[in-house]
């Protein structure tokens, strides 16, 4: 059995999930109400991405066809925070947008979108959602305002013969960052491979940092009086104890190489060429290694994110599907049912999963990738095995990964201006990583003087 894990990993290829969900009639009632009803639904892909275009058309013709007393209205749109407070303000809301995770609190607080308690009571298997997965969709008077469609957890990825070329067990990737410190130090010394590398770019510095100090038990920001602040740079942080553990990896034991300036797409090729031996990313980046930098699909292991040893928690992200709050009842209804057959059928029906993943097998797809489900284990199960009958990866080497993920607690980023924190904190990461002097706690409070401001007026 697999635990009962918290979060998932939604997305299908083109051409995928047309064929599997014609047999697919929706939850809930037949009808939405009295006669017809429309909605307005973001995200249609622009004509520029003709396949993508396609299968999203197809995708929302078989809903029709499925829900006749339904008619979809699709368009471009795409969420940002501006367009949406003039949306609302103007009455102009689609009916269904997808938002970040992190925007959840604020939509809330400014009821800006719709209480789905009901509606979402309503879908099928609704009681045997994940309950920490849906966390973040509800509010702090425990009203659901929002149905989860992507979301994702960091990890530990690693090349498997680097870790047998340096004496390591593949199958037993480190757990914790001493553990990752003297993996890290063996690779380095018995290959021609950094032990371990950090993005440090263009946010991903921040963002790698932030994820650091959730599993040192800490957080970065902290609300008192209605009001989010940093909490990053106070002394012996969880972001301190972090730049100090890099800074030992860096200078002490030089096990992360010489060079120190790489956003993501920097660390996937050096990852797929065989440059690195660890790293921090989600399990997209095997996708990406295998399809996009073709990579061995029998050299890369995926494992938990590390911890301090005291506590497992690791970042976490994605999006959530949110009403309009001035959809009609009859529109929540008709949403909330195209949200389900759009996005969480196939990870609750079993015939549909296995067809999904046949199909996705079939246009070329990585099957076996950990895909962590939003439902309970005997609603999860059933339908991970299917899939897992068509993989196309040897699912054995993302054991460590998916096994415990079920035993972390999963944060969301900094809910205040994220991007600003990571864009400030790629500064502090860098310097510690190229300046053997620089301290990391002075580099924590440079990052958040200059982040304060910005911080405090998204507030006001």
């Amino acid at each position: 059995m697999r635990p009962s894990l918290r979060i998932v990993l939604t997305g299908v290829t083109a051409g995928a999930l047309v064929c599997v969900l014609a047999s697919c009639s929706g939850s809930g009632s037949d009808t939405a109400g009295d006669g017809p009803v429309t909605i307005t639904v973001s995200g249609r892909p622009p004509a520029t991405d003709a396949a993508s275009l396609k299968t999203f058309d197809a995708r929302v013709a078989e809903f029709e066809k499925a829900n006749p007393e339904i008619k979809i209205k699709a368009n471009e749109y795409q969420y940002d925070q501006q367009s949406f407070q003039t949306k609302v303000g103007g009455g102009s809301l689609e009916t269904v947008v997808r938002v970040p995770l992190t925007e959840m609190s604020g939509l809330i607080k400014r009821k800006q979108i719709a209480d789905l308690t009901a509606d979402f009571k309503g879908l099928k298997h609704s009681e045997d959602f994940n309950e920490v997965a849906l966390g973040a969709a509800k509010g702090l008077d425990g009203k659901i305002y929002g149905i989860p469609t992507e979301e994702y957890a960091l990890g530990l990825v690693y090349n498997r013969d680097l870790f047998e070329k340096a004496g390591l067990d593949p199958d037993r990737p480190p757990a914790t960052w001493p553990e990752v410190r003297a993996a890290a130090k063996a690779i380095s010394e018995k290959t021609d491979a950094t032990g371990y590398a950090q993005m440090t770019k263009e946010n991903t510095g921040g963002w790698m940092l932030t994820a650091m100090t959730y599993s040192f038990g800490d957080t970065m920001q902290e609300q008192s009086g209605g009001k989010w602040a940093n909490t990053f740079d106070r002394s012996g942080s969880g972001a301190e104890k972090s730049l100090k553990a890099l800074k030992e990896m860096r200078w002490t034991d030089e096990s992360m190489g010489r060079n120190q300036l790489r956003n993501i797409t920097d660390v996937e090729k050096d990852f797929s060429a065989g440059k690195i031996g660890m790293t921090i990313a989600g399990p997209s980046m095997v996708n990406h290694y295998i399809q996009q930098y073709k990579g061995d699909p029998d050299t890369i292991g995926l494992g938990a994110m590390p911890t301090d040893g005291s506590s497992k928690r690791t970042l976490a992200g994605g999006t959530i599907a949110v009403i309009s709050p001035g959809a009609t009842p009859q529109q929540r209804e008709a949403a909330a049912k195209f949200i389900d057959f759009y996005y969480l059928s196939t990870k609750y029906d079993v015939a549909l999963g296995a067809k999904d993943a046949t199909a996705k097998k079939k246009d070329g797809a990585v099957i076996g990738v950990p895909s962590v489900p939003f439902y309970k284990p005997a609603i999860a199960d059933p339908v991970q095995a299917a899939v897992d009958e068509q993989a196309n990866v040897p699912v054995e080497h993302f054991a460590p990964y998916s096994k415990a993920l079920g035993e972390y607690e999963l944060v969301i980023e900094p809910p205040v201006e994220a991007q600003n924190v990571y864009k400030a904190l790629d500064s502090a990461v860098q310097a510690v990583l190229t300046r053997e002097d620089a301290d990391p706690a002075e580099q924590l409070k440079k990052a958040a003087s200059q982040v304060k401001s910005q911080v405090e007026r998204a507030q006001n």
